[in-house]
């Protein structure tokens, strides 16, 4: 291998033994007319995972492209990741975690060329299926044929599959804050040096499980882990977008407060933490919009009726977003 690949595939992995091999052997599998490494980023898991890693090491004939880093410390998602991000060499990256897969040998390719045939795009993804555990499909597509393929950042957040992604190679270090969402605000960050497209194409294989870090929360954890995701993207976003955005968090709050009052409080302290460090960048007529709002979902009542609540959300939207 060159001693700088086109491409680096990153894998963070933690207590996938059920899946890695899977995984791994679906970034195998792949053909191209370009070299590629294979990091695998293993976060101390305490099962099978490194075992079964370290056994496709040993039998597979394209073995050698893979770099195993297995931590003997729990170092966390965040820190794991970006360590695995800090080790790729190529050009582009591609990501796919240890619980899911790609279906298309030819993935890495198509997504390859396009990128390498248009530098005016930043980050490139496709379409997924999602399976249970048993790799039984339970939605054939996730994303609409019909919804655009070319985003800017005045588009986002969109669902762009993290296990699809492939992209441009840049310092992330010390720039994407550490939230819930961190595909959602690295997607905020990429978009600042290029736009992002989707080919209408099905290659990978999003994997439902009991482990899964999102998909596992409760609808309460899901909210919080959206606001949190939310608050950091304020960081990353345009100023003409703080609009846009602090729609989406009043509505969050919104849905917050209606399952859990107490958190609700909580938030919105924190929201207004959030909302005093972009105060500058903002117009006073902004900030009047924004007051209203807050000032919408801070009525002393709960909005359980499904009704009200939708009233509420286009209220907040026509003060905000149109």
């Amino acid at each position: 291998m060159k001693d700088k690949p086109l491409l680096s595939v990153c894998m963070i992995t933690y207590l996938h033994q059920n899946f890695i091999i899977q995984a791994i052997e679906s970034v195998l599998m792949q053909q191209t007319n370009f070299e590629f490494e294979f990091i695998i980023a293993d976060d101390c898991s305490k099962d099978q995972t490194v075992q079964h890693i370290e056994r496709v090491l040993k039998n597979h004939e394209k073995s050698e492209v893979i770099k195993l880093i297995s931590h003997s410390e729990n170092k966390g998602m965040y820190d794991n990741f970006m360590f695995a991000l800090e080790q790729c060499q190529g050009t582009y990256i591609a990501l796919c975690e240890g619980d899911d897969y790609w279906t298309d040998p030819l993935k890495l390719q198509k997504q390859v060329d396009f990128l390498e045939a248009n530098a005016d795009f930043e980050v490139c993804f496709t379409n997924i299926n999602i399976v249970n555990k048993d790799n039984h499909i339970v939605k054939e597509q996730l994303i609409p044929s019909e919804r655009k393929n070319i985003y800017e950042q005045k588009d986002l957040p969109i669902w762009a599959p993290t296990l699809t992604r492939v992209f441009r190679n840049r310092n992330f270090q010390n720039v994407l804050p550490n939230v819930p969402g961190l595909d959602t605000v690295m997607l905020l960050y990429q978009s600042n040096f290029g736009k992002i497209k989707c080919l209408d194409e099905i290659t990978g294989s999003y994997r439902l499980h009991e482990g899964g870090v999102f998909s596992s929360k409760s609808k309460i954890k899901k909210i919080e882990a959206m606001l949190l995701t939310m608050f950091g993207s304020l960081k990353l976003i345009d100023r003409k977008l703080y609009l846009k955005y602090y729609a989406m968090i009043f509505k969050k709050l919104l849905a917050l407060k209606i399952h859990d009052v107490k958190r609700f409080r909580w938030f919105r302290k924190l929201w207004t933490k959030n909302y005093r460090q972009s105060f500058k960048k903002l117009r006073f007529s902004e900030h009047i919009k924004i007051w209203v709002a807050f000032s919408i979902i801070s009525m002393p009542f709960i909005l359980k009726h499904k009704k009200t609540n939708q009233f509420f959300n286009k209220v907040l939207n026509k003060l905000l977003v149109y």
